[in-house]
Formats: structure tokens, sequence, C-alpha cells
């Protein structure tokens, strides 16, 4: 059946005022509850709920409760626990809410819920622990350090976004808080949705309550507008917000205050997508429309940023000579190293960095296909800049192998937890490692090549 767009003026159109606000149900996020600086927490370290997790420490703070880091005695494994602040009461039912939704819901974009319980008349669910760094710290620090994120990084972001978002809402819910504070870059290239907190079915979403951040919230929601059925297309304009901001390097709306960028969202035009391939600004562009209905749904979305990302990605070519990137202070070491792979690949492309900062800036300028990592460096050490490459999504296609002489057990440990090829003790049988797994990622690349 076609649509036709009614021509009565729309009947809540009219933002309310400094003062109606203050009186108003439509608020802005500020006016919610506010984290509890410097109180206690809900859970002390070393608690012990449900005679099998063990409380760490505490991972974050927000309105509506605290995340914990806690270690399950059971099956020897860390996992992160999330429980509501005891008032007020109404947020059990939200946080039971979020946990039911996550688990109905498998997909690599979305955490995994192991349990839910009740500790001291406290509810809490556990869930699986995601390390990395937010996608708002890693914009920050790329922004701050004058490195943009490059275009095809924007994309394998949007397409996971995307992705989760659509598993989501094929499970009949909507998120309605996506935002960047909201995304975790965690190894092995996964991009996470995280709090589903303020999650809703779709048949409860008529409602004046004004849900969400007030930068990524669509027209509909500030108004207190949404149909039922509709508040899929809510988390859609919030992506394209995020979208916005990833390719253009600022948000399409800003303002002195909170109600400034709301007034924005609701009567300024789309702006203007800059800087990007013609097909992705119009998709940019058609996701932030005004008009739900004329936003397309995260499937379609979906496909159009597959498409546009392996265009993309099949112009970017691999380097055309095998190439080798050595990260190492110590000169001594790093001409062994040099030495070690030309005994293997005598026309090898070898580069040296002393530094980590020396490091991200050749992988950033092109990934090598083989790293050598010492892990004992000044500054950022081995570890740091390792969670780093992964985080950012950099190097994917590079072997990375990690080199100490000092390592300890613990450190062997999180790197093959995080995803790293291999480790290698600077000893007497360090010559003969670095030789064979030279052979063995230049052999691969030559094969591949070849398949290719």
């Amino acid at each position: 059946m076609a649509k036709t767009k009614s021509t009565a003026p729309p009947t809540l159109i009219e933002l309310p005022t400094a003062e109606s606000a203050r009186r108003s149900s439509v608020r802005p996020r500020s006016a919610k509850p506010q984290p509890r600086p410097g109180g206690p927490p809900i859970f002390a370290i070393g608690d012990v709920l449900g005679a099998t997790y063990e409380i760490r420490g505490v991972l974050g703070s927000g309105a509506n409760g605290q995340v914990f880091d806690a270690h399950d005695r059971t099956l020897n494994r860390r996992v992160a626990i999330k429980a509501a602040w005891p008032s007020p009461p109404a947020l059990a039912a939200l946080l039971r809410k979020e946990a039911q939704a996550l688990a109905a819901i498998r997909h690599g974009a979305l955490v995994t819920v192991h349990t839910m319980g009740v500790h001291d008349g406290t509810p809490y669910f556990v869930m699986e622990h995601v390390p990395g760094v937010t996608l708002d710290a890693h914009v920050k620090r790329r922004r701050e350090a004058g490195e943009p994120i490059t275009l095809l990084e924007s994309l394998d972001v949007l397409v996971a976004l995307a992705e989760g978002l659509a598993a989501v809402h094929r499970a009949g819910i909507a998120h309605r808080d996506v935002k960047p504070a909201n995304v975790m870059l965690a190894p092995g290239n996964r991009v996470v949705l995280m709090d589903l907190g303020l999650v809703v079915p779709e048949f409860e979403t008529m409602s004046r309550d004004s849900k969400g951040t007030p930068n990524y919230m669509a027209p509909e929601s500030i108004l207190g507008a949404i149909q039922p059925g509709a508040a899929h297309l809510v988390d859609t304009y919030a992506l394209g917000v995020l979208a916005f901001s990833l390719l253009v390097g600022r948000l399409p709306y800003e303002g002195k205050t909170s109600l400034a960028v709301a007034r924005q969202h609701v009567e300024s035009p789309v702006p203007e997508v800059t800087g990007v391939p013609p097909k992705l600004a119009a998709l940019v562009g058609e996701m932030l429309a005004k008009d739900p209905l004329a936003r397309p749904p995260l499937e379609s979305v979906c496909f159009r940023l597959r498409a546009l990302r392996g265009s993309l990605a099949a112009q970017t070519t691999a380097p055309a000579t095998f190439s080798v990137l050595v990260v190492d202070d110590d000169r001594d070491i790093a001409k062994l190293v040099k030495m070690y792979v030309r005994s293997v690949v005598p026309k090898a492309d070898i580069t040296v960095a002393p530094t980590a900062k020396q490091a991200l800036e050749s992988v950033r300028a092109g990934a090598p296909h083989l790293m050598f990592l010492d892990l004992q460096m000044p500054g950022m050490n081995g570890i740091e800049l390792y969670m780093v490459l992964r985080a950012e999504r950099l190097a994917e296609r590079c072997t990375i192998v990690a080199a100490s002489a000092a390592a300890k057990e613990a450190d062997v440990e999180l790197l093959y937890s995080l995803g790293v090829a291999r480790f290698l003790e600077k000893g007497a049988q360090f010559r003969a490692a670095v030789c064979a797994v030279t052979k063995e990622v230049h052999d691969a690349v030559i094969a591949d090549a070849a398949t290719s």
C-alpha cells in the first residue's frame, strides 16, 4: 500500500522553552538521576554473589547502577556483573528488562548473559566480560593526536553496529540509546553494543517520555511521539548521527545547551555529508530523515554498508613485497631480527620502529604482513600497543608475534587471550624461532596471493 503524507501540521512540533522544560516530562538526559559519586558501591570488593561470583572491582557507574569486575569461581573465568541502584525501585525492573533483552539475542555485537540473581535484596545479572575501549574514548584519543578515523575503519564499525542493531530489531525490541559511549571496541576486531538499559518492546513505544542522549535523539523521540512499531527507526536515526560524526568529524547538530541541540534535530535541515563517496553520503542522509518512515530499515542499511565497504576494500591492495615491522627499542636486537628475517626472505621490506608511536604511524601508513613486537618498551609498552592496534582495527591481516626476555606468565596468557599469534622468548632459541615464523608467514602470504 502506498504511503500518503498528511498535510495537517504536526501537533507536537513545538519544543519546550527553557522555563517549560523544567515542568515538562520531555527532558534531556541530564535530568535523570545521576550517578552516586563518592558514595558506597552497591557491592563490596570480596562479596560473593550466589556462592559463585566474587566481586573484584568496579568497572563503571551510571545513572541506573554499576558494573563490576568479578571472578566466576565455578568455571574459573572473568565475568562482569551489572546491578541497579537500590532507589528508585523502578531501576530493578529496567535491569531485568535489559537482561531479558540480551538473553533473547545471540550475536557477536552483543554481550552474552549468563544468569540473573539477587544478593541481599539487590538484583543483578552476570554477563561476559568484554575488554577494550569505548568508541567514544577511541575517537577522542585519535582526534587529540591529530589522527582522523579512516573511511575503511569507519565502515568496519558501522557495519558491525548495523548488524548488531538489526539482530536487536529482529527480536522485536529497540535499543533507544545508541551512541559512541555505548560501543566497545574489543580484541579480535569485535565491535560490541553495550548498555541496553533503555531497551523497549516495539508495542510499548507510544510515550511522552524522552529517552536517550540529546545529541543522538531522533525528532520523534524528543517530541515523545514515537508510534507503536516504529521504535527501531529511532535506532536508525542514532546510527546515522554516529555515522555522520565518524565520517565528518563532528556532530550534525551542535549547540550550547541540550535544548538547543534538540530543537535543531526537530527543525533544522539535514546537513550534508562531505568528503565521502556519494552513495555513502546519500545513505547517511536517509538515516537522518526527519520523517521516521523515510528512513531505511537496518537490514537495508547493513546491505548497503557492506557493499560500500567491499568496494573500498577492493581498491586497497596489499604490499607487493613481503613486509615486516620490527618494534623494539633495543637497536642491537632490532638489527639481529632484521638479519634473521633476511636470511629467510632476502628481498623482504623491513622497517624498524623503536617506539610505539612510530609503530602506530608505520601501521597506519600501511600494515605489514608480519610484526615482531617487543613487550618491554618505554612509554607505551608492547601489550598496550597490541591492544590499541586491535581496538582500532589496525593490522587486521597482519600476523603479530610478541617477543620478550623477561615476560611474566600472566602477560603471555593475556596476549594469547587477546589474540596474539605467537610469543617468542629472547634466548638461545630466538633466532630459530624468528626464522621459523618468518618462513611460515611468508609461505602463507605467497599461497594467499596465488589463490586470490
